[in-house]
């Protein structure tokens, strides 16, 4: 073969080599450059200064917006950007006894940050004065109703499936229609071992006395039941933990035992005792004692880094900051997750969010009497 097309060749071939190489540290780099990290920084914009901060682990932004030392936060969940210092503006606005600003993104949609009487304040609870100031759209979700069903009214389903304790089974409500679900011969007045788990709801036979060894597992997409049975008794002076990833973590005081239940797959799992102890989840899962989970309050709603408190009000809990929802507590908050909080307020249901207010789903006279663990939805 000829000496020249053999050195081409050899050429060619390194500058494919080359190339690969090229591509390969470039992927490299993209990949240390842009996955998801940890991070804190400042800025300042105009006589501001922002503390933007982003948590890897559960994948939300802080931001703490600070001036003349009144401090302003957002929490935005379940987002993340290759980019830093995503706020690029930041606007006030002021009356008498008010000052909101509007921070101003092209990566995010923030709501008007409003603090009123040396707190921070929603959007909804500002004076009118303010609201035109602002020039804020309020915007509606759902749709608006008026049915009378099963000794129920309801104003608005939010696209949820609604399943309402009625003593001996549920009222299950939603835009398909209702029907009435009957599980047990007597009445059951207070249901407290029943837990939604995901889509399922976890229903112990209250047909039994003392312990159950059977269980219900309603699917809350369509009302449909299975039923489970364990292959360990468990007696009704248990109490729930929480739920974490889908599974259900229980102790049964009298036999001093905690449980891991995973409904979706029919599976239940001792992981605590006398003399073992057992486990709870504080910002990850610890060890602690079994006399910490039969006599201290252990239970967990989630690993969101957001709550909710009632105190003089309804508020939306973060760390050490909080923003005033309501004027009046409610009676008894049912659940939340990382856009909505569900309560009851005497005998009616609400939503609220921090975009669209507070919302009224439905009134039912028997919440008045009954409401603790009455109610559960569930929204694909």
């Amino acid at each position: 073969m000829d000496q020249k097309i053999i050195i081409k060749k050899i050429k060619k071939r390194r500058r494919f080599l080359v190339f690969c190489c090229f591509l390969f540290l470039c992927f490299i780099f993209c990949f240390f450059a842009f996955q998801k990290k940890d991070y804190s920084i400042t800025y300042s914009i105009h006589d501001y200064q922002i503390v933007e901060k982003y948590f890897k682990e559960k994948n939300y932004y802080e931001f703490l917006v600070s001036k003349n030392e009144q401090t302003y936060f957002s929490i935005q969940l379940n987002q993340h950007f290759s980019s830093k210092k995503i706020i690029y503006e930041v606007e006030e606005f002021t009356t008498d006894t008010e000052t909101c600003i509007q921070l101003h993104s092209n990566k995010i949609r923030f709501m008007p940050l409003c603090r009123k009487n040396d707190e921070q304040i929603s959007i909804y609870l500002v004076s009118d004065e303010m609201k035109e100031k602002l020039g804020y759209t309020y915007s509606s979700f759902g749709e608006n109703v008026s049915i009378d069903a099963l000794n129920i009214h309801v104003s608005n389903y939010l696209y949820h499936n609604f399943y309402i304790w009625n003593y001996h089974g549920f009222y299950h409500l939603s835009n398909d229609g209702t029907e009435e679900i009957s599980l047990f011969q007597k009445d059951i007045y207070s249901p407290s071992l029943i837990a939604q788990v995901g889509k399922y709801l976890f229903i112990p036979d209250y047909d039994a006395n003392y312990y159950f060894e059977k269980v219900y597992l309603l699917d809350m997409t369509n009302g449909n039941i299975d039923t489970w049975n364990l292959s360990e008794s468990i007696y009704f002076d248990s109490v729930i933990l929480g739920v974490y990833d889908d599974e259900l973590y229980l102790v049964d005081k009298h036999e001093k035992k905690e449980w891991r239940i995973t409904p979706a797959s029919k599976k239940i799992e001792q992981i605590g005792s006398e003399n073992q102890g057992g486990i709870t989840y504080q910002n990850g899962f610890i060890d602690v004692t079994m006399n910490r989970l039969l006599y201290q309050d252990s239970s967990f709603q989630g690993v969101l880094p957001i709550s909710y408190l009632s105190d003089q009000g309804f508020y939306y809990v973060y760390n050490d900051f909080k923003i005033k929802l309501l004027e009046e507590a409610p009676s008894y908050v049912i659940s939340y997750n990382e856009d909505w909080v569900y309560y009851l307020k005497n005998d009616s249901l609400y939503a609220y969010s921090l975009e669209y207010g507070e919302i009224l789903l439905m009134k039912y006279f028997e919440w008045n009497f009954n409401y603790t663990n009455v109610v559960f939805l569930y929204h694909e």
